[in-house]
């Protein structure tokens, strides 16, 4: 199976995270019994994380792999890629029928194994490539990121299955599982598909090395933003406060680079590409400076206290970087095709993802004066709906043969 009818496929995996979370917000205004909401949940997560982005990022970074060894290299992909398909739908219904039970905690467990899998085979084929990408050490740090996140959801499913009664144990488990997935897994990967669009052009920044080693040892200490509640010893929130600083720093000197060469980089850039990866960088943008105050305890405390501030981080991340800058690249690789239709479907979703965290941060402040936003479950319910659209209308441009009606 070749890169685009992978790419196909995983759209379809995105329309069916957008699906869940439309039943999830439904389920929050109206009564759905027959569904129950904690397995809902777990079965929107997992699959997000599983089914899209990584199934994403497994096709991606294979296929940037494979472009330097040979293309017909990929095809040695193809199996791990069924088989983590195979394991997320599977973990999509089996935890929205059991939860976390036998099953799911099965799958969960073999989606582990297949990610250990792929990361030694691309590992192998990145040493042996002729050619050795610029990209190649971020592609390293995020396969190590997603291992070590790996630790976080086996300790998680003990948990789950062993019913235990710790919620700071749990959550500090499940910080650590979705920090490393978000800023180190996605966003490793991410920035090494981001170096590799800056190659093709050849754009040489200086000190970019200096820049990977810098923020990935910044990225682990910068776990402890998500649990400061613990009231850590002080060594260790000093060590955080510096993490934070090289994080905003850090990106602030990355972006400033690019800025440099920004007509190279946006020459021959499909215009919808140029938006969907300048709102992927303002998202990062956001994220580092809300990591950077989320170092004052207090308004920690209050981040971590309202979860409708913790969804919109998350979906912050989600969405606004990782997902917009995998459509951008899509685009600019020429996976999918900048139809009126798939650009209209774009939009749509865009302007979804922009409302959906103003509504999020809104419902968070209000919470902390102890006010209730009128009627704020039913609207978050018809922007989900709204990004469902978008999503629908992406997946049928992606299926749309005809090139006809294209955007210049």
């Amino acid at each position: 199976m070749n890169i685009k009818k992978w790419v196909t496929i995983t759209l379809c995996s995105l329309l069916f995270v957008a699906i869940l979370g439309v039943l999830l917000r439904y389920k929050i205004s109206f009564s759905l019994p027959i569904i129950n909401q904690k397995h809902l949940q777990h079965s929107h997560s997992h699959f997000a994380l599983s089914g899209w982005l990584t199934q994403l990022l497994m096709v991606l970074l294979a296929s940037s792999v494979s472009s330097i060894i040979g293309k017909t290299h990929f095809k040695k992909y193809n199996f791990i890629l069924f088989a983590n398909l195979v394991v997320s739908y599977g973990m999509l219904v089996s935890f929205l029928l059991q939860g976390y039970g036998v099953v799911s905690i099965i799958l969960s467990t073999l989606s582990i194994l297949i990610i250990y899998y792929f990361g030694i085979q691309l590992w192998k084929d990145m040493r042996r490539a002729p050619l050795q990408s610029p990209s190649f050490i971020w592609f390293k740090a995020a396969i190590v990121f997603s291992i070590l996140s790996s630790l976080g959801i086996a300790m998680l499913a003990y948990i789950m299955a062993t019913h235990t009664i710790n919620i700071k144990l749990q959550q500090a488990t499940t910080y650590f599982y979705l920090h490393f997935q978000y800023n180190g897994w996605f966003t490793f990967a991410c920035l090494g598909l981001l170096i590799e669009i800056l190659a093709n052009k050849n754009i040489q920044i200086k000190g970019l090395h200096k820049f990977f080693w810098v923020y990935a040892v910044a990225c682990i200490p910068a776990y402890f933003l998500s649990v400061l509640w613990l009231s850590l010893p002080l060594w260790i929130y000093i060590i955080v406060v510096i993490s934070a600083a090289i994080l905003i720093t850090g990106w602030i000197w990355f972006f400033l680079q690019i800025q440099k060469q920004f007509q190279v980089f946006t020459q021959n850039l499909p215009k919808i590409s140029k938006l969907l990866l300048g709102c992927s960088a303002l998202a990062f943008s956001i994220k580092v400076i809300l990591q950077a105050g989320s170092t004052i305890p207090s308004l920690n405390n209050m981040a971590f206290g309202y979860r409708p501030i913790v969804i919109g981080y998350l979906h912050l991340v989600f969405l606004g970087i990782v997902t917009l800058f995998l459509l951008g690249y899509l685009f600019y690789k020429g996976y999918l095709k900048a139809l009126k239709l798939t650009c209209t479907g774009i939009v749509l979703f865009l302007i979804g993802i922009i409302l959906n965290e103003l509504m999020l941060m809104m419902q968070g402040l209000a919470a902390m004066g102890y006010y209730r936003v009128p009627y704020i479950n039913e609207i978050l319910l018809g922007i989900t709906l709204l990004m469902l659209l978008g999503v629908s209308i992406i997946n049928i441009g992606a299926n749309k043969k005809s090139a006809q009606n294209k955007l210049e």
